[in-house]
Protein backbone atom coordinates (compact mmCIF):
# COMPACT_ATOMS: atom_id res chain seq x y z
CA UNK A 1 0.00 0.00 0.00
CA UNK A 2 1.55 3.50 -0.92
CA UNK A 3 1.72 6.43 1.27
CA UNK A 4 -1.41 7.83 -0.02
CA UNK A 5 -3.48 5.03 0.26
CA UNK A 6 -5.88 4.17 2.96
CA UNK A 7 -7.23 1.15 4.33
CA UNK A 8 -11.02 2.22 4.31
CA UNK A 9 -14.40 0.89 5.21
CA UNK A 10 -17.73 1.63 6.48
CA UNK A 11 -19.65 -0.15 9.55
CA UNK A 12 -21.87 0.63 12.61
CA UNK A 13 -20.68 1.59 16.05
CA UNK A 14 -22.43 -1.23 18.65
CA UNK A 15 -24.03 0.13 22.21
CA UNK A 16 -22.61 -0.74 25.20
CA UNK A 17 -24.86 -3.29 26.45
CA UNK A 18 -23.52 -5.00 23.01
CA UNK A 19 -19.75 -5.16 24.18
CA UNK A 20 -21.14 -6.31 27.45
CA UNK A 21 -22.29 -9.21 25.90
CA UNK A 22 -19.67 -10.17 24.00
CA UNK A 23 -16.92 -9.88 26.88
CA UNK A 24 -19.15 -12.67 28.80
CA UNK A 25 -19.32 -14.77 25.41
CA UNK A 26 -15.79 -14.80 24.96
CA UNK A 27 -15.25 -15.28 28.47
CA UNK A 28 -17.61 -18.03 28.74
CA UNK A 29 -15.17 -19.29 25.17
CA UNK A 30 -12.24 -18.86 27.05
CA UNK A 31 -13.30 -20.85 30.30
CA UNK A 32 -14.55 -23.72 28.05
CA UNK A 33 -11.13 -24.16 26.40
CA UNK A 34 -11.49 -22.35 23.31
CA UNK A 35 -8.34 -21.61 21.68
CA UNK A 36 -8.63 -18.51 19.44
CA UNK A 37 -7.62 -15.24 18.25
CA UNK A 38 -10.19 -13.03 19.76
CA UNK A 39 -11.65 -9.78 18.70
CA UNK A 40 -10.39 -6.80 20.66
CA UNK A 41 -13.63 -4.75 22.10
CA UNK A 42 -12.26 -1.92 20.39
CA UNK A 43 -12.14 -3.06 17.33
CA UNK A 44 -16.11 -4.91 17.24
CA UNK A 45 -18.19 -3.46 14.98
CA UNK A 46 -20.67 -4.48 12.40
CA UNK A 47 -19.08 -3.83 9.02
CA UNK A 48 -21.14 -2.35 6.20
CA UNK A 49 -19.20 -2.11 3.23
CA UNK A 50 -15.29 -3.26 3.31
CA UNK A 51 -13.81 -0.82 0.52
CA UNK A 52 -9.53 -1.67 0.35
CA UNK A 53 -6.61 0.01 -0.46
CA UNK A 54 -7.44 3.08 -1.78
CA UNK A 55 -6.79 7.18 -2.94
CA UNK A 56 -10.49 7.96 -2.93
CA UNK A 57 -11.56 9.12 0.40
CA UNK A 58 -12.46 12.61 -0.82
CA UNK A 59 -14.85 10.58 -3.73
CA UNK A 60 -16.14 8.14 -1.01
CA UNK A 61 -16.58 11.03 1.43
CA UNK A 62 -19.05 13.34 -1.23
CA UNK A 63 -21.14 9.33 -2.43
CA UNK A 64 -21.25 9.00 1.21
CA UNK A 65 -22.74 12.18 2.01
CA UNK A 66 -25.02 11.79 -1.07
CA UNK A 67 -26.69 8.64 -0.09
CA UNK A 68 -30.56 8.54 1.08
CA UNK A 69 -30.36 6.40 4.63
CA UNK A 70 -33.62 4.94 5.56
CA UNK A 71 -35.13 6.19 9.54
CA UNK A 72 -33.28 4.51 11.52
CA UNK A 73 -33.30 0.63 10.59
CA UNK A 74 -33.44 -1.79 14.26
CA UNK A 75 -30.50 -4.10 14.94
CA UNK A 76 -30.86 -7.10 17.77
CA UNK A 77 -28.29 -9.86 17.97
CA UNK A 78 -29.08 -13.27 16.71
CA UNK A 79 -27.87 -16.33 17.32
CA UNK A 80 -23.87 -17.16 18.04
CA UNK A 81 -22.08 -19.52 15.16
CA UNK A 82 -19.13 -20.33 12.97
CA UNK A 83 -18.39 -19.38 9.60
CA UNK A 84 -16.22 -22.45 8.87
CA UNK A 85 -12.36 -22.23 7.24
CA UNK A 86 -10.92 -24.63 5.66
CA UNK A 87 -7.93 -24.92 7.51
CA UNK A 88 -6.48 -22.44 10.43
CA UNK A 89 -9.85 -22.64 12.44
CA UNK A 90 -13.60 -21.41 11.95
CA UNK A 91 -14.23 -17.72 12.80
CA UNK A 92 -16.87 -17.41 15.73
CA UNK A 93 -19.47 -14.84 14.92
CA UNK A 94 -22.40 -13.00 16.59
CA UNK A 95 -25.24 -12.87 13.66
CA UNK A 96 -27.16 -9.59 13.18
CA UNK A 97 -31.08 -9.83 12.74
CA UNK A 98 -32.21 -6.60 11.26
CA UNK A 99 -34.96 -4.50 9.68
CA UNK A 100 -35.45 -5.35 5.65
CA UNK A 101 -34.23 -1.47 5.25
CA UNK A 102 -30.97 -1.98 6.91
CA UNK A 103 -30.02 -4.64 4.13
CA UNK A 104 -31.34 -2.13 1.52
CA UNK A 105 -29.19 0.72 2.18
CA UNK A 106 -25.98 -2.07 2.76
CA UNK A 107 -26.62 -2.63 -0.94
CA UNK A 108 -27.21 0.52 -2.05
CA UNK A 109 -24.33 2.39 -0.68
CA UNK A 110 -22.17 -0.92 -2.10
CA UNK A 111 -23.39 0.01 -5.27
CA UNK A 112 -22.47 3.91 -4.85
CA UNK A 113 -19.25 2.88 -3.43
CA UNK A 114 -18.69 -0.11 -6.29
CA UNK A 115 -19.44 3.12 -9.11
CA UNK A 116 -15.80 4.89 -8.36
CA UNK A 117 -14.63 1.67 -9.51
CA UNK A 118 -13.34 0.83 -5.76
CA UNK A 119 -11.52 -2.50 -5.05
CA UNK A 120 -14.60 -3.42 -3.10
CA UNK A 121 -15.67 -6.86 -1.43
CA UNK A 122 -18.42 -8.93 -3.59
CA UNK A 123 -19.05 -11.40 -1.00
CA UNK A 124 -22.61 -12.16 -0.10
CA UNK A 125 -23.51 -9.85 2.76
CA UNK A 126 -24.17 -11.13 6.56
CA UNK A 127 -24.79 -9.14 8.81
CA UNK A 128 -22.32 -10.00 11.96
CA UNK A 129 -20.01 -9.42 14.52
CA UNK A 130 -16.62 -11.47 14.40
CA UNK A 131 -15.96 -12.67 18.05
CA UNK A 132 -12.74 -14.84 17.29
CA UNK A 133 -10.49 -15.94 14.41
CA UNK A 134 -8.52 -18.88 14.39
CA UNK A 135 -10.80 -21.00 16.86
CA UNK A 136 -10.67 -24.33 17.53
CA UNK A 137 -12.62 -26.35 20.34
CA UNK A 138 -14.23 -29.19 21.26
CA UNK A 139 -16.80 -26.84 23.33
CA UNK A 140 -17.47 -25.28 19.47
CA UNK A 141 -19.54 -28.69 18.72
CA UNK A 142 -21.63 -28.58 21.58
CA UNK A 143 -24.97 -27.65 22.10
CA UNK A 144 -24.32 -25.57 24.67
CA UNK A 145 -22.08 -23.46 22.36
CA UNK A 146 -25.04 -23.34 19.83
CA UNK A 147 -27.52 -22.35 22.26
CA UNK A 148 -25.88 -19.21 23.69
CA UNK A 149 -28.84 -16.73 24.32
CA UNK A 150 -29.12 -13.11 23.36
CA UNK A 151 -29.31 -11.09 26.75
CA UNK A 152 -29.42 -7.32 25.12
CA UNK A 153 -32.61 -5.25 23.74
CA UNK A 154 -32.32 -4.04 19.77
CA UNK A 155 -31.00 -0.65 19.05
CA UNK A 156 -31.79 2.13 16.44
CA UNK A 157 -28.73 2.98 14.37
CA UNK A 158 -28.36 6.59 14.22
CA UNK A 159 -25.31 6.66 12.38
CA UNK A 160 -22.79 5.01 10.17
CA UNK A 161 -19.07 5.65 10.07
CA UNK A 162 -16.23 5.92 7.52
CA UNK A 163 -13.39 4.15 9.06
CA UNK A 164 -9.57 4.13 8.08
CA UNK A 165 -8.09 0.70 9.23
CA UNK A 166 -4.23 1.59 9.82
CA UNK A 167 -1.27 -0.03 11.91
CA UNK A 168 -0.41 2.42 14.93
CA UNK A 169 2.50 1.54 17.66
CA UNK A 170 2.06 -1.60 15.98
CA UNK A 171 -1.27 -2.03 16.91
CA UNK A 172 -4.17 -2.41 14.50
CA UNK A 173 -6.52 0.40 15.24
CA UNK A 174 -10.09 2.16 13.14
CA UNK A 175 -9.79 5.84 13.17
CA UNK A 176 -13.11 7.82 11.82
CA UNK A 177 -13.02 10.04 9.28
CA UNK A 178 -16.53 10.62 8.33
CA UNK A 179 -20.08 9.94 10.49
CA UNK A 180 -23.33 9.93 8.69
CA UNK A 181 -26.58 9.96 10.26
CA UNK A 182 -29.44 8.24 9.25
CA UNK A 183 -32.69 9.51 8.96
CA UNK A 184 -34.74 10.47 12.45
Amino acid sequence: MSHAEKRLFTAIEIPYEWHLAIRRLQDTLRREGVRARFTPEARIHLTLNFIGETREEARIRDVLAGLERPVAPSLSLGSVGLFPRRKGGDLIVWEIDCDPSFLVYQEQEKKALGSLDLPMDNRRYRPHLTIAREAFGDYLKTDAFNHNQNETNAFRIKEAVLFQSLFEAGKLQYLPLLRYLFSK
